[in-house]
């Protein structure tokens, strides 16, 4: 009898961790603005030089997570985060706490030429990802789906 409660203490430990680490509980509720929903995607639409703006609204459940905005490959952004201003290329990490959170997160982003390319002559489509975490359990992900807006001409 004590060799099958081992097991099954065993197996239910497994199966806890198991869960903890694939769970994905948000740390934060995101609104986003300039993005559509469109054939169950998520998109944001660039001009024609390959610049795009969306803007998010974040609100916490939890404390402390990380939030990381991830681009294509080559792609400078400007994010605007309360009164700061940050610029780089391909990822963007900050903090968020409940009580420091700007009421919206503004993000311009401009891609690299041949990605603009290629999303304008050939349909093509890039993706910006953004991952909440703080662990051990809260992780959330959601994929931002980047397509140039064709306009169809009237005759």
């Amino acid at each position: 009898m004590n060799k099958a409660l081992t097991i099954m203490a065993i197996i239910t430990i497994a199966l806890a961790a198991y869960a903890l680490s694939t769970s994905q509980i948000p740390p934060a509720s995101i609104e986003y603005r300039e993005v559509f929903y469109t054939n169950n995607q998520s998109v944001t639409f660039i001009t024609k030089d390959g610049v795009g703006l969306f803007t998010m609204k974040i609100s916490p459940h939890v404390n402390s997570f990380e939030l990381t905005i991830k681009f294509p490959e080559g792609t400078s952004y400007l994010i605007r985060y309360g009164n700061e201003n940050y610029k780089g290329t391909n990822e963007f990490k900050v903090t968020i706490d409940k009580d420091t959170v700007p009421d919206e997160v503004y993000i311009q982003f401009q891609l690299p030429q041949d990605v603009t390319k290629k999303l304008i002559y050939e349909n093509g489509e890039v993706e910006i990802t953004i991952k909440g975490d703080k662990i051990p359990v809260w992780h959330a992900e959601d994929v931002i789906y980047v397509k140039y807006w064709k306009e169809e001409r009237k005759p």
